[in-house]
């Protein structure tokens, strides 16, 4: 049976030629879990939180300790393994403050009612703890509206949530490297030809005035659709009444699956919109910034 919320099915998509997926620099944030291999019985089995822009940078960050960039509550605490990763958020501020709940679930407004999620269970180890803790995050508004990626990245790790989760969000298996070559983009996710615009809106009918900016069409290369941003974000809600914000649906000519996020990205790359925070901001934001004392991390690192 579909573990997922909605009627649709939940497919695990395969992982990509070389296991390994291409994300965009600049627009790529990720919240991280981190298990300690230590041969230390204090700190083996243990486990961190945090965001990232790079996730292979990352790693290495807080392998080699805090004064290579890594944080001080994992320095001399490892050999870590970044076992999973969830992406996909639209900003490195909605990246954040999904690190501090996971962080924190009993500060958290959303989380704090959910009584199972202020203490590890007897014999439950850290990561199942984390584990759970994600789970209930990913059902939660606001973030059971993103289209968010949760991304196995070491398999001996890997298991099905106990509780269902939404089915716009994709389980996947693989690394995920960060480039800036449009080169290597294009060789990952093929180049596509270019789109045959039309003039008008297929939705209202209406012309489109500053097309660069307020058009937006399929994800489908071969499709036509041709729309207001308004006009397609109030298509693609249909009877969601009380929200403002598309999670995605099928495409209003070819039927294709679209996804809103997906769109935007897509529009922010045509665009040339820069990335909210370049490398050397990650550290400020993951470990001195948000990243305070936490009900997880002060149990999970005591002796």
């Amino acid at each position: 049976m579909s573990n997922c919320i909605e009627t649709l099915p939940h497919l695990k998509m395969p992982p990509p030629p070389e296991d390994e997926t291409i994300a965009h620099k600049g627009h790529f944030y990720g919240v991280y879990l981190l298990c300690s291999q230590s041969l230390d019985s204090r700190y083996r089995g243990k486990c961190y939180v945090g965001f990232t822009v790079n996730p292979k940078r990352r790693i290495k960050q807080h392998n080699r300790g805090c004064d290579f960039g890594g944080a001080k509550k994992t320095s001399k605490k490892g050999p870590w393994q970044m076992v999973m990763i969830v992406h996909g958020f639209p900003n490195n501020i909605s990246a954040l403050q999904f690190e501090w709940a996971w962080h924190q679930p009993t500060l958290s407004t959303r989380l704090k009612i959910f009584s199972d999620l202020k203490r590890k269970k007897p014999k439950e180890t850290h990561f199942d703890y984390n584990f759970r803790i994600l789970n209930r995050m990913l059902g939660v508004g606001p973030w059971h509206r993103l289209a968010l990626t949760i991304r196995w990245l070491e398999t001996d790790y890997e298991r099905a949530f106990d509780l269902p989760i939404p089915c716009h969000m994709e389980i996947v298996s693989g690394k995920v490297s960060i480039s800036a070559s449009q080169r290597k983009l294009e060789e990952a996710t093929g180049s596509a030809p270019p789109v045959a615009w039309a003039h008008e809106c297929h939705l209202c009918m209406q012309s489109i005035e500053q097309p660069e900016r307020s058009r937006l069409g399929c994800t489908n290369p071969f499709c036509r659709l041709t729309c207001h941003m308004l006009c397609l974000a109030s298509y693609l809600l249909g009877d969601e009444p009380g929200q403002y914000i598309p999670i995605g649906g099928e495409c209003p000519l070819c039927e294709t699956r679209l996804s809103w996020f997906a769109l935007l990205q897509r529009k922010r790359l045509q665009l040339g919109v820069p990335g909210e925070m370049q490398d050397n901001e990650e550290e400020d934001l993951s470990d001195d910034g948000l990243d305070v004392d936490s009900d997880v991390e002060v149990q999970e690192f005591s002796d």
